[in-house]
């Protein structure tokens, strides 16, 4: 049965009793909503489209079907959080390029993943912002405490003044373990590629260790290699830094692998550069949001 709508001179009319896309089943549009989401192309939607003789959907229609997850996007993004995550906190930065007013952007995208004691991982939230500053840092932060988080046992990051100053102020006097890996790069970029040579096999010896008392004794053979090769930079460099790297011996050693870096907001990372292959610059932030947050619901089905 055909209805014809009347056109207005002003404003719209649409019947409160028809729903819209109703010739399209509802189904159809949750797998273009997760297709999108997933890394599908729209240009490669739009062939499946034919093919199941859908002619007359057009690529447009699939940006108006993942527009339906920015309701999710916004209640994600505010839900409570407990007050105290009895373990740890990762933080951590990606950016990317948004479409923004017509011009292209290079977004940083602050994301933080709580780990309790359980083993369970839970995406506490994420945030977009023009570049990983303190002020970002800050903001994302604070966001996350007036939310109900309190305190974490570790927090860990890699050594980015605005990120720690940020944690110092927003969340004072916890433990802030720095990313080993990228502690590790820090420490090579000092040194000449001949230097290397030796300080590789130690450097990996110290991370690689299975007890505290092993760890004790690697650093102790760093150190002693390079006082005995006058490293007296390196040397000053490695007492500055200890601190900052060994907060995860206090922790049971089944997870040391786990906790001394970053590793765990890979995923997260590796789905972004997944669908920014597809479209290469995203049309808008809430775009980013969707993938994000998508893969958020991913990680914390699977803990």
């Amino acid at each position: 049965m055909n209805i014809s709508i009347p056109k207005l001179r002003k404003g719209s009319f649409y019947p409160t009793i028809l729903e819209q896309y109703q010739r399209v089943d509802r189904a159809i549009i949750s797998i273009i909503s997760d297709a999108y989401f997933a890394g599908v192309s729209t240009r490669k939607m739009n062939k499946l489209f034919v093919d199941l003789g859908l002619e007359n959907i057009d690529r447009r229609f699939v940006s108006r079907c993942a527009a339906q997850i920015n309701k999710e996007v916004e209640i994600w993004k505010n839900q409570l959080l407990d007050n105290r995550y009895a373990y740890i906190i990762w933080l951590d930065a990606i950016y990317t390029k948004t479409r923004t007013e017509g011009n292209v952007n290079s977004t940083a995208v602050l994301i933080a993943i709580g780990l309790r004691e359980d083993g369970h991982r839970d995406v506490l939230g994420l945030h977009l912002g023009n570049r990983e500053s303190y002020y970002n840092w800050k903001d994302f932060l604070q966001s996350l405490k007036d939310r109900g988080l309190q305190r974490s046992e570790l927090w860990i990051s890699d050594e980015h003044d605005g990120l720690i100053k940020s944690i110092e102020e927003c969340f004072p006097v916890q433990r802030k373990q720095r990313d080993i890996v990228h502690w590790m790069r820090n420490d090579q970029s000092k040194e000449s590629k001949t230097d290397l040579l030796w300080l590789l096999p130690l450097l990996n010896d110290l991370v690689g260790y299975g007890t505290k008392e092993y760890f004790q004794l690697a650093w102790t053979e760093l150190t002693r290699v390079a006082q005995s090769k006058g490293k007296d930079k390196l040397i000053d460099w490695l007492d500055s830094t200890y601190h900052e790297i060994s907060f995860y011996l206090d922790f049971p050693v089944a997870h040391w692998s786990r906790i001394k870096c970053t590793n765990s907001l890979e995923r997260l990372n590796e789905e972004l550069r997944r669908r920014e292959k597809c479209i290469r610059i995203f049309t808008d932030e809430r775009v980013v949001c969707g993938c994000l947050v998508r893969s958020c619901k991913a990680i914390q089905r699977t803990g």
